[in-house]
C-alpha cells in the first residue's frame, strides 16, 4: 500500500523526522496531506519498502541516503514519510 490509512496515522507512528543521524529505517507508507508532493517522493525512489538512512537531521533540511543517492528533503516532506 502506498498511502497510510487514517487509523495508521494516529499517535505512535515514527516519521522520517524522528530518525537520528546514522539511523536506518524502512518506509512503511506515505501520509497523504494537503500541500505534500508525494509524486515527487516516488520519483526520488522513496516508496514503501525502501530503506532510508538519515545522514543529517540537524536544523534545516533533512539529508538522507536512499538507494545509494543522497537527497535533501524539506521537513514537511519528511513528516509525510512513515518509517518502521
Amino acid at each position: 500500500m502506498f498511502f497510510c490509512k487514517l487509523k495508521d496515522t494516529v499517535n505512535g507512528v515514527r516519521t522520517l523526522c524522528d530518525l537520528k543521524d546514522g539511523e536506518k529505517a524502512v518506509v512503511q507508507c506515505l501520509i497523504k496531506s494537503q500541500g505534500c508532493h508525494l509524486s515527487k517522493l516516488a520519483a526520488m525512489g522513496i516508496t514503501p519498502g525502501t530503506q532510508i538512512e538519515m545522514i543529517s537531521n540537524s536544523s534545516g533540511p533533512l539529508m538522507v541516503l536512499v538507494r545509494s543517492s543522497r537527497l535533501c528533503l524539506c521537513r514537511s516532506l519528511g513528516k509525510s514519510i512513515v518509517v518502521e
